[in-house]
Protein backbone atom coordinates (compact mmCIF):
# COMPACT_ATOMS: atom_id res chain seq x y z
CA UNK A 1 0.00 0.00 0.00
CA UNK A 2 1.77 3.20 -1.14
CA UNK A 3 1.85 6.20 1.16
CA UNK A 4 1.78 9.54 -0.62
CA UNK A 5 3.54 12.43 1.11
CA UNK A 6 3.65 16.09 0.25
CA UNK A 7 6.96 17.89 -0.11
CA UNK A 8 7.38 19.00 3.52
CA UNK A 9 6.08 15.74 5.04
CA UNK A 10 3.14 17.46 6.72
CA UNK A 11 0.47 15.64 4.71
CA UNK A 12 0.34 11.86 4.23
CA UNK A 13 -2.32 9.51 3.01
CA UNK A 14 -2.37 5.81 2.14
CA UNK A 15 -3.66 4.40 -1.12
CA UNK A 16 -4.60 0.78 -1.67
CA UNK A 17 -2.37 -0.96 -4.21
CA UNK A 18 -5.23 -1.63 -6.60
CA UNK A 19 -6.38 2.01 -6.45
CA UNK A 20 -3.08 3.73 -7.31
CA UNK A 21 -2.94 4.13 -11.07
CA UNK A 22 -0.03 5.25 -13.28
CA UNK A 23 -1.40 5.33 -16.85
CA UNK A 24 0.92 5.63 -19.83
CA UNK A 25 -1.53 6.82 -22.49
CA UNK A 26 -4.89 8.56 -22.88
CA UNK A 27 -6.77 5.28 -23.47
CA UNK A 28 -5.46 4.00 -20.12
CA UNK A 29 -6.83 7.10 -18.41
CA UNK A 30 -10.20 6.64 -20.12
CA UNK A 31 -10.45 3.03 -18.96
CA UNK A 32 -9.56 3.97 -15.35
CA UNK A 33 -12.06 6.83 -15.23
CA UNK A 34 -14.89 4.92 -16.90
CA UNK A 35 -14.42 2.08 -14.46
CA UNK A 36 -14.61 4.52 -11.56
CA UNK A 37 -17.64 6.30 -13.03
CA UNK A 38 -19.56 3.05 -13.40
CA UNK A 39 -18.87 2.19 -9.76
CA UNK A 40 -19.31 5.71 -8.34
CA UNK A 41 -15.72 5.74 -7.08
CA UNK A 42 -14.07 9.09 -6.26
CA UNK A 43 -11.02 9.97 -8.37
CA UNK A 44 -8.11 12.27 -7.50
CA UNK A 45 -5.22 13.23 -9.77
CA UNK A 46 -1.91 14.03 -8.08
CA UNK A 47 1.00 15.98 -9.50
CA UNK A 48 4.34 16.56 -7.79
CA UNK A 49 2.64 16.73 -4.35
CA UNK A 50 4.20 20.10 -3.69
CA UNK A 51 1.04 21.54 -2.11
CA UNK A 52 1.07 22.29 1.59
CA UNK A 53 -2.72 22.08 1.86
CA UNK A 54 -4.84 18.94 1.58
CA UNK A 55 -6.22 19.96 -1.81
CA UNK A 56 -4.62 16.86 -3.37
CA UNK A 57 -5.76 14.33 -0.75
CA UNK A 58 -8.28 11.91 -2.16
CA UNK A 59 -10.18 8.72 -1.51
CA UNK A 60 -10.91 5.98 -4.03
CA UNK A 61 -8.85 5.98 -7.22
CA UNK A 62 -5.61 8.00 -7.21
CA UNK A 63 -4.05 8.77 -10.59
CA UNK A 64 -0.42 9.79 -10.96
CA UNK A 65 0.61 11.20 -14.34
CA UNK A 66 4.32 10.50 -13.84
CA UNK A 67 4.39 7.99 -16.72
CA UNK A 68 2.76 10.41 -19.17
CA UNK A 69 5.71 12.75 -19.48
CA UNK A 70 6.49 13.33 -23.15
CA UNK A 71 6.93 16.62 -24.96
CA UNK A 72 4.65 15.98 -27.93
CA UNK A 73 5.28 18.89 -30.28
CA UNK A 74 6.72 22.38 -30.58
CA UNK A 75 5.58 24.95 -33.14
CA UNK A 76 8.35 27.57 -33.31
CA UNK A 77 6.39 29.71 -35.76
CA UNK A 78 3.19 29.92 -33.71
CA UNK A 79 5.21 29.79 -30.46
CA UNK A 80 3.34 26.90 -28.86
CA UNK A 81 4.30 23.64 -27.19
CA UNK A 82 2.12 20.60 -26.43
CA UNK A 83 3.10 18.24 -23.63
CA UNK A 84 1.62 15.37 -21.66
CA UNK A 85 0.33 16.19 -18.21
CA UNK A 86 3.21 14.53 -16.35
CA UNK A 87 5.98 16.59 -17.97
CA UNK A 88 7.91 18.50 -15.30
CA UNK A 89 8.70 22.18 -15.59
CA UNK A 90 12.42 21.32 -15.52
CA UNK A 91 11.95 18.90 -18.40
CA UNK A 92 10.01 21.49 -20.38
CA UNK A 93 12.66 24.15 -19.75
CA UNK A 94 15.44 21.84 -20.88
CA UNK A 95 13.60 20.91 -24.06
CA UNK A 96 12.70 24.48 -25.01
CA UNK A 97 16.17 25.81 -24.18
CA UNK A 98 17.65 23.64 -26.93
CA UNK A 99 15.23 25.30 -29.39
CA UNK A 100 15.89 28.86 -28.28
CA UNK A 101 12.54 29.10 -26.52
CA UNK A 102 11.33 29.43 -22.93
CA UNK A 103 8.11 28.69 -21.01
CA UNK A 104 5.84 31.68 -20.34
CA UNK A 105 6.38 31.51 -16.57
CA UNK A 106 9.37 29.79 -14.95
CA UNK A 107 9.07 28.94 -11.28
CA UNK A 108 12.01 27.96 -9.10
CA UNK A 109 10.50 24.53 -8.44
CA UNK A 110 11.22 22.46 -11.53
CA UNK A 111 9.43 19.43 -10.05
CA UNK A 112 6.03 20.94 -10.85
CA UNK A 113 4.07 18.93 -13.41
CA UNK A 114 2.54 20.87 -16.29
CA UNK A 115 -0.85 19.16 -16.08
CA UNK A 116 -1.17 20.31 -12.47
CA UNK A 117 0.14 23.88 -12.75
CA UNK A 118 -1.95 24.42 -15.89
CA UNK A 119 -4.92 24.88 -13.58
CA UNK A 120 -3.73 26.18 -10.22
CA UNK A 121 -2.52 29.42 -8.62
CA UNK A 122 1.13 28.71 -9.52
CA UNK A 123 2.78 32.04 -10.26
CA UNK A 124 6.10 33.82 -10.51
CA UNK A 125 6.36 37.60 -10.27
CA UNK A 126 6.01 40.07 -13.14
CA UNK A 127 5.67 43.79 -13.68
CA UNK A 128 5.01 43.64 -17.42
CA UNK A 129 3.01 40.52 -18.31
CA UNK A 130 0.97 37.74 -16.73
CA UNK A 131 2.64 35.99 -13.80
CA UNK A 132 0.22 33.06 -13.48
CA UNK A 133 1.28 29.93 -15.36
CA UNK A 134 -2.28 28.91 -16.17
CA UNK A 135 -3.00 32.15 -18.02
CA UNK A 136 -0.79 30.98 -20.89
CA UNK A 137 -2.67 27.69 -21.37
CA UNK A 138 -4.08 27.70 -24.91
CA UNK A 139 -5.79 24.34 -24.72
CA UNK A 140 -5.98 20.93 -23.07
CA UNK A 141 -6.98 17.38 -23.88
CA UNK A 142 -9.20 16.35 -20.98
CA UNK A 143 -10.53 12.95 -20.00
CA UNK A 144 -13.82 13.98 -18.45
CA UNK A 145 -15.27 12.32 -15.32
CA UNK A 146 -17.42 10.13 -17.61
CA UNK A 147 -14.33 8.84 -19.42
CA UNK A 148 -14.78 10.80 -22.64
CA UNK A 149 -12.01 12.77 -24.35
CA UNK A 150 -12.75 16.48 -24.66
CA UNK A 151 -10.66 19.13 -26.34
CA UNK A 152 -10.83 22.59 -24.78
CA UNK A 153 -9.20 25.57 -26.47
CA UNK A 154 -9.93 29.01 -27.86
CA UNK A 155 -11.63 27.33 -30.84
CA UNK A 156 -13.07 24.15 -29.28
CA UNK A 157 -15.40 24.15 -26.27
CA UNK A 158 -14.03 27.62 -25.56
CA UNK A 159 -16.61 28.33 -22.87
CA UNK A 160 -14.70 25.91 -20.60
CA UNK A 161 -11.25 27.46 -21.08
CA UNK A 162 -11.40 30.07 -18.24
CA UNK A 163 -12.59 27.30 -15.90
CA UNK A 164 -10.01 24.73 -16.99
CA UNK A 165 -7.27 27.25 -16.25
CA UNK A 166 -8.45 26.88 -12.63
CA UNK A 167 -9.21 23.17 -12.76
CA UNK A 168 -7.38 22.14 -9.52
CA UNK A 169 -8.01 18.55 -10.60
CA UNK A 170 -11.79 18.92 -10.34
CA UNK A 171 -12.73 18.72 -14.04
CA UNK A 172 -11.25 15.34 -14.91
CA UNK A 173 -7.76 14.28 -15.98
CA UNK A 174 -5.71 16.80 -17.95
CA UNK A 175 -3.74 14.51 -20.26
CA UNK A 176 -2.23 17.08 -22.61
CA UNK A 177 -1.57 20.81 -22.36
CA UNK A 178 -0.81 23.31 -25.11
CA UNK A 179 1.05 26.40 -23.91
CA UNK A 180 2.13 29.68 -25.36
CA UNK A 181 5.92 30.00 -25.28
CA UNK A 182 8.37 32.85 -25.91
CA UNK A 183 11.65 33.34 -27.70
CA UNK A 184 14.40 32.78 -25.17
CA UNK A 185 15.79 36.00 -23.71
CA UNK A 186 18.62 36.28 -21.18
CA UNK A 187 17.55 37.59 -17.80
CA UNK A 188 19.70 40.23 -16.12
CA UNK A 189 19.51 40.08 -12.33
CA UNK A 190 20.50 42.86 -9.95
CA UNK A 191 19.64 43.79 -6.36
CA UNK A 192 18.40 46.75 -4.35
CA UNK A 193 17.83 47.16 -0.63
CA UNK A 194 15.60 49.58 1.24
CA UNK A 195 14.09 50.15 4.66
CA UNK A 196 10.49 49.02 4.55
CA UNK A 197 9.09 52.16 6.22
CA UNK A 198 10.81 54.37 3.67
CA UNK A 199 9.46 52.24 0.81
CA UNK A 200 5.92 52.35 2.21
CA UNK A 201 6.03 56.12 2.71
CA UNK A 202 6.88 56.64 -0.94
CA UNK A 203 5.02 53.57 -2.17
CA UNK A 204 3.26 54.93 -5.27
CA UNK A 205 6.32 56.53 -6.79
CA UNK A 206 8.71 53.74 -5.88
CA UNK A 207 6.38 51.07 -7.19
CA UNK A 208 6.04 52.92 -10.49
CA UNK A 209 9.82 53.22 -10.69
CA UNK A 210 10.20 49.44 -10.29
CA UNK A 211 7.56 48.81 -12.94
CA UNK A 212 9.22 51.21 -15.36
CA UNK A 213 12.71 49.78 -14.94
CA UNK A 214 12.22 46.01 -14.65
CA UNK A 215 10.23 43.12 -16.12
CA UNK A 216 10.16 41.15 -12.87
CA UNK A 217 10.78 42.12 -9.24
CA UNK A 218 10.95 39.59 -6.41
CA UNK A 219 11.15 40.78 -2.82
CA UNK A 220 12.30 39.56 0.58
CA UNK A 221 11.07 41.35 3.70
CA UNK A 222 12.91 40.72 6.98
CA UNK A 223 10.34 41.59 9.67
CA UNK A 224 12.72 41.97 12.64
CA UNK A 225 14.98 44.51 10.89
CA UNK A 226 12.53 46.03 8.42
CA UNK A 227 14.93 45.43 5.53
CA UNK A 228 13.52 44.95 2.03
CA UNK A 229 15.69 43.26 -0.56
CA UNK A 230 14.55 43.42 -4.19
CA UNK A 231 15.81 40.99 -6.80
CA UNK A 232 15.29 42.98 -10.00
CA UNK A 233 15.11 41.10 -13.30
CA UNK A 234 15.14 42.50 -16.83
CA UNK A 235 14.95 40.62 -20.13
CA UNK A 236 17.75 41.39 -22.59
CA UNK A 237 17.92 40.97 -26.32
CA UNK A 238 19.71 37.70 -27.16
CA UNK A 239 23.37 38.19 -28.06
CA UNK A 240 26.39 35.99 -28.60
CA UNK A 241 28.91 37.43 -26.12
CA UNK A 242 32.63 37.35 -26.68
CA UNK A 243 34.72 35.50 -24.08
CA UNK A 244 35.79 38.84 -22.58
CA UNK A 245 32.28 40.27 -22.36
CA UNK A 246 30.97 41.05 -18.85
CA UNK A 247 27.84 39.12 -19.84
CA UNK A 248 29.87 35.93 -19.53
CA UNK A 249 30.94 36.76 -15.98
CA UNK A 250 27.82 35.27 -14.48
CA UNK A 251 27.44 34.76 -10.79
CA UNK A 252 28.60 31.13 -10.24
CA UNK A 253 25.76 30.47 -7.81
CA UNK A 254 23.18 31.29 -10.47
CA UNK A 255 25.03 29.90 -13.49
CA UNK A 256 25.52 26.51 -11.89
CA UNK A 257 21.84 26.18 -11.06
CA UNK A 258 22.37 26.36 -7.30
CA UNK A 259 19.61 28.13 -5.42
CA UNK A 260 21.20 30.20 -2.66
CA UNK A 261 18.02 30.25 -0.61
CA UNK A 262 17.24 26.53 -0.76
CA UNK A 263 20.66 24.92 -1.01
CA UNK A 264 22.82 27.13 1.20
CA UNK A 265 20.91 29.35 3.61
CA UNK A 266 17.79 27.38 4.50
CA UNK A 267 19.57 24.25 5.81
CA UNK A 268 21.66 26.45 8.12
CA UNK A 269 18.59 28.22 9.44
CA UNK A 270 16.86 24.88 10.04
CA UNK A 271 19.82 23.64 12.08
CA UNK A 272 19.91 26.80 14.15
CA UNK A 273 16.17 26.80 14.75
CA UNK A 274 16.31 23.19 15.91
CA UNK A 275 19.02 24.07 18.42
CA UNK A 276 17.19 27.01 19.94
CA UNK A 277 13.85 28.44 18.84
CA UNK A 278 13.89 31.72 20.78
CA UNK A 279 13.21 34.98 18.96
CA UNK A 280 16.67 36.32 19.76
CA UNK A 281 18.45 33.29 18.30
CA UNK A 282 16.16 33.24 15.26
CA UNK A 283 16.93 36.89 14.56
CA UNK A 284 20.66 36.38 15.08
CA UNK A 285 20.66 33.45 12.65
CA UNK A 286 18.69 35.40 10.11
CA UNK A 287 21.11 38.31 10.27
CA UNK A 288 24.24 36.14 10.16
CA UNK A 289 23.17 33.51 7.65
CA UNK A 290 20.82 35.40 5.36
CA UNK A 291 21.00 39.16 5.60
CA UNK A 292 24.81 39.36 5.59
CA UNK A 293 25.17 37.32 2.37
CA UNK A 294 22.37 39.32 0.78
CA UNK A 295 24.13 42.58 1.63
CA UNK A 296 27.03 41.24 -0.40
CA UNK A 297 24.73 40.14 -3.22
CA UNK A 298 23.19 43.58 -3.59
CA UNK A 299 26.42 44.76 -5.22
CA UNK A 300 26.32 41.96 -7.80
CA UNK A 301 24.67 41.76 -11.19
CA UNK A 302 24.60 38.75 -13.45
CA UNK A 303 22.86 37.33 -16.52
CA UNK A 304 21.20 33.92 -16.59
CA UNK A 305 19.21 31.84 -19.02
CA UNK A 306 15.65 31.84 -17.57
CA UNK A 307 15.31 28.14 -18.43
CA UNK A 308 17.96 27.37 -15.80
CA UNK A 309 15.70 28.62 -12.99
CA UNK A 310 13.48 25.51 -12.89
CA UNK A 311 15.53 23.42 -10.45
CA UNK A 312 14.68 19.86 -9.41
CA UNK A 313 14.47 19.60 -5.62
CA UNK A 314 15.30 16.34 -3.88
CA UNK A 315 12.68 14.41 -1.97
CA UNK A 316 14.46 15.15 1.30
CA UNK A 317 15.09 18.85 0.73
CA UNK A 318 14.30 20.95 3.80
CA UNK A 319 10.54 21.10 4.16
CA UNK A 320 9.92 24.72 4.98
CA UNK A 321 6.36 26.02 4.71
CA UNK A 322 4.93 28.83 2.62
CA UNK A 323 1.94 30.91 3.66
CA UNK A 324 0.99 32.91 0.57
CA UNK A 325 -1.71 35.59 0.56
CA UNK A 326 -2.16 38.29 -2.11
CA UNK A 327 -3.48 41.81 -1.61
CA UNK A 328 -4.68 44.58 -3.92
CA UNK A 329 -1.95 47.14 -4.54
CA UNK A 330 -3.87 49.87 -2.75
CA UNK A 331 -4.21 47.75 0.41
CA UNK A 332 -0.74 46.21 0.45
CA UNK A 333 0.99 48.95 2.46
CA UNK A 334 -1.51 48.73 5.32
CA UNK A 335 -1.21 44.94 5.27
CA UNK A 336 2.60 45.13 5.50
CA UNK A 337 2.31 47.40 8.53
CA UNK A 338 -0.20 45.00 10.11
CA UNK A 339 2.13 42.06 9.37
CA UNK A 340 5.06 43.83 11.02
CA UNK A 341 2.92 44.64 14.06
CA UNK A 342 1.85 40.99 14.27
CA UNK A 343 5.46 39.84 14.03
CA UNK A 344 6.47 42.25 16.79
CA UNK A 345 3.60 41.10 19.02
CA UNK A 346 4.60 37.43 18.66
CA UNK A 347 8.20 38.36 19.39
CA UNK A 348 7.26 40.15 22.62
CA UNK A 349 4.47 37.89 23.85
CA UNK A 350 5.58 34.44 22.66
CA UNK A 351 9.34 34.76 22.12
CA UNK A 352 8.75 33.79 18.49
CA UNK A 353 10.34 35.27 15.38
CA UNK A 354 10.47 34.36 11.71
CA UNK A 355 14.09 33.47 10.84
CA UNK A 356 13.24 33.46 7.12
CA UNK A 357 12.02 36.48 5.17
CA UNK A 358 8.49 36.96 3.88
CA UNK A 359 8.47 36.74 0.09
CA UNK A 360 6.90 39.36 -2.15
CA UNK A 361 5.52 38.72 -5.66
CA UNK A 362 3.85 41.11 -8.08
CA UNK A 363 0.93 39.79 -10.15
CA UNK A 364 -0.81 41.92 -12.75
CA UNK A 365 -4.60 41.93 -13.08
CA UNK A 366 -5.46 38.73 -14.90
CA UNK A 367 -8.92 37.47 -15.87
CA UNK A 368 -7.77 34.50 -17.94
CA UNK A 369 -8.91 32.00 -15.29
CA UNK A 370 -12.13 32.02 -13.28
CA UNK A 371 -10.45 31.53 -9.91
CA UNK A 372 -7.56 33.89 -10.63
CA UNK A 373 -6.48 35.74 -7.50
CA UNK A 374 -5.95 38.89 -9.57
CA UNK A 375 -9.23 38.98 -11.49
CA UNK A 376 -10.13 42.47 -10.33
CA UNK A 377 -6.86 44.21 -9.49
CA UNK A 378 -3.08 44.19 -9.58
CA UNK A 379 -1.99 42.16 -6.58
CA UNK A 380 1.10 41.91 -4.38
CA UNK A 381 1.84 38.90 -2.19
CA UNK A 382 3.05 38.62 1.37
CA UNK A 383 4.27 35.07 1.79
CA UNK A 384 5.78 34.33 5.23
CA UNK A 385 8.04 31.28 5.43
CA UNK A 386 8.95 29.11 8.37
CA UNK A 387 11.53 26.28 8.55
CA UNK A 388 9.62 24.03 10.97
CA UNK A 389 5.97 23.46 9.96
CA UNK A 390 5.33 21.44 13.13
CA UNK A 391 6.04 24.35 15.49
CA UNK A 392 2.74 25.07 17.36
CA UNK A 393 3.53 28.78 17.67
CA UNK A 394 3.97 28.95 13.90
CA UNK A 395 0.43 27.55 13.60
CA UNK A 396 -0.85 30.23 15.97
CA UNK A 397 0.95 32.84 13.88
CA UNK A 398 -0.71 31.50 10.70
CA UNK A 399 -4.17 31.73 12.23
CA UNK A 400 -3.52 35.30 13.43
CA UNK A 401 -2.13 36.18 10.00
CA UNK A 402 -5.37 34.92 8.42
CA UNK A 403 -7.44 37.30 10.50
CA UNK A 404 -5.53 40.40 9.48
CA UNK A 405 -5.21 39.22 5.86
CA UNK A 406 -8.98 38.98 5.43
CA UNK A 407 -9.41 42.48 6.87
CA UNK A 408 -7.04 43.83 4.20
CA UNK A 409 -8.71 42.21 1.20
CA UNK A 410 -6.33 39.25 1.04
CA UNK A 411 -6.89 36.19 -1.13
CA UNK A 412 -5.15 32.95 -0.05
CA UNK A 413 -3.32 30.46 -2.26
CA UNK A 414 -5.35 27.24 -2.50
CA UNK A 415 -2.24 25.05 -2.75
CA UNK A 416 -0.09 26.84 -0.17
CA UNK A 417 -2.20 28.41 2.59
CA UNK A 418 -3.15 26.03 5.39
CA UNK A 419 -5.89 27.22 7.73
CA UNK A 420 -6.59 29.91 5.14
CA UNK A 421 -7.73 28.73 1.73
CA UNK A 422 -10.26 26.22 2.93
CA UNK A 423 -12.06 28.66 5.21
CA UNK A 424 -11.52 31.99 3.48
CA UNK A 425 -11.09 31.63 -0.28
CA UNK A 426 -14.76 31.35 -1.18
CA UNK A 427 -15.57 34.30 1.11
CA UNK A 428 -13.18 36.73 -0.56
CA UNK A 429 -13.28 35.57 -4.18
CA UNK A 430 -15.79 36.95 -6.69
CA UNK A 431 -19.11 35.06 -6.08
CA UNK A 432 -20.19 35.17 -9.73
CA UNK A 433 -16.91 33.64 -10.86
CA UNK A 434 -17.29 30.84 -8.32
CA UNK A 435 -20.88 30.13 -9.37
CA UNK A 436 -19.91 29.98 -13.05
CA UNK A 437 -16.91 27.82 -12.21
CA UNK A 438 -18.99 25.31 -10.24
CA UNK A 439 -21.67 25.29 -12.93
CA UNK A 440 -19.13 24.34 -15.60
CA UNK A 441 -17.56 21.77 -13.29
CA UNK A 442 -20.91 20.14 -12.54
CA UNK A 443 -21.68 19.83 -16.25
CA UNK A 444 -18.65 17.60 -16.67
CA UNK A 445 -18.81 15.82 -13.30
CA UNK A 446 -22.50 15.21 -12.50
CA UNK A 447 -21.64 12.65 -9.79
CA UNK A 448 -19.02 14.89 -8.09
CA UNK A 449 -16.46 12.10 -8.30
CA UNK A 450 -13.56 14.56 -8.75
CA UNK A 451 -14.64 16.80 -5.85
CA UNK A 452 -12.67 15.80 -2.77
CA UNK A 453 -13.40 16.72 0.86
CA UNK A 454 -11.08 19.76 0.77
CA UNK A 455 -13.00 21.43 -2.05
CA UNK A 456 -16.40 20.32 -0.73
CA UNK A 457 -15.56 22.20 2.45
CA UNK A 458 -14.11 25.19 0.61
CA UNK A 459 -17.18 25.63 -1.62
CA UNK A 460 -19.73 24.47 0.98
CA UNK A 461 -21.89 27.58 0.83
CA UNK A 462 -22.21 27.25 -2.96
CA UNK A 463 -22.88 23.51 -3.21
Amino acid sequence: MPTLTNWNDEIRFDVADDQFKTPTQVSDVQAIVRHAFERNQPVTVVGALHSTTECMVGAGIIISMKNMSRVLSVDPDRLTVTVEGGVSLHQLCSHLKELGLQPPVILEFGNFQIGAVSGTHANDTSMTRGAQFSSFVLGVKLVTPTGDVMGISETENAEYLPAIRSHFGMFGVVCEVTLRVFKNQPLQVSFQTAKVNSFLDGFTGKLQALKAAYDQVFGMLFPHTGILLWQCRKFLEPVTPSPLSPVTWTNPIASEGVNLFEDVLLPLVKVGTAVHSSAAIAELLSAALIELPLKIMRHSSYVIDPCDRGIIYGEHAPGFEFYDWMFPEEKWCDMVRAFLQLSDRFRRERDFALPLPALIYFVKQDQASLLSRSRHANMIAIDPLYPNPKNPTWKAFRVAFNDIAVKHGGIPHINKTRDGAISHFAKVQDPESIRLYLQKRKQLDPKDLFLNDFFKTMFAEYL
